[in-house]
């Protein structure tokens, strides 16, 4: 990656950094949110995962409520309402600049509040989304929780982050990225099934694709019209 590159991007965190870490991370991208729509990187990169993943997420039935955690300014959920114009758009971020510039632009509701908090009723959504964040999340296990939670029985989450060797997550500054297995067996631990996971553009960024685990909201649904 060049110097460039490295430098207009937010500083990122190792697991285990304490709450300054955390704040200064946030910082970062309050920083950012001031030209964050202008930056190169979504034309050469976020816009293009952003559609990859929307296109992963086409195969199932059209949602009534969508999610994204680590939303940033909500390029991701605009371009979900293109797709699904009918569907009510949450998003979650932790920094009060990107959500503040999002807000302005998104036909959605946009909140402060990180993936480890996320501030929705329990399964209240269909389809929950997360794009190059995963390795920004402070306790990665409570987060898929917290993403088990707010999905209905049966909905889903498409999440596509960075992997690849340590040294490369060390290089970059992010927190070490998981393996293939190792996704399998947090999601399963955390109350998501992995039902794919692919390469996207690069080797060195993954899809994985998973439901909540538990009966589909229409196998409910037709339980409760044959009683």
């Amino acid at each position: 990656m060049s110097s460039e590159a490295k430098t207009s991007q937010p500083t990122r965190l190792h697991r285990g950094d304490g709450p300054d870490a955390s704040d200064q991370d946030v910082g970062q991208f309050d920083r950012w949110s001031l030209r964050y729509e202008r930056s190169k990187w979504q034309w050469l990169l976020f816009d293009r995962v952003h559609r990859r993943a929307l296109d992963l997420a086409a195969r199932f039935v059209d949602p009534t409520a969508v999610l994204d955690v680590g939303c940033g300014s909500g390029r991701l959920l605009r371009g979900a309402h293109t797709r699904w114009p009918d569907a009510r758009l949450f998003g979650v971020d932790p920094s009060t600049g990107m959500i503040e510039a999002g807000r302005t632009l998104t036909p959605g509701e946009l909140r402060i509040a990180c993936a480890e908090s996320i501030p929705l009723p329990d399964a209240s959504v269909d389809l929950a989304f997360s794009t190059i964040s995963f390795h920004h999340w402070a306790d990665a296990a409570a987060g898929l929780r917290e993403v088990a939670r707010v999905l209905r029985p049966g909905g889903h989450f498409v999440l596509v982050d960075n992997i690849g060797p340590d040294w490369l997550a060390r290089y970059l500054n992010d927190r070490p990225y998981l393996t293939l297995d190792e996704r399998v067996k947090l999601w399963s631990q955390n109350g998501l099934r992995v039902l794919e996971q692919r390469s996207v553009l690069v080797p060195l960024i993954l899809a994985t694709v998973a439901v909540r685990k538990g009966p589909s909201r229409f196998q409910l649904d037709a339980g409760r019209g044959g009683s």
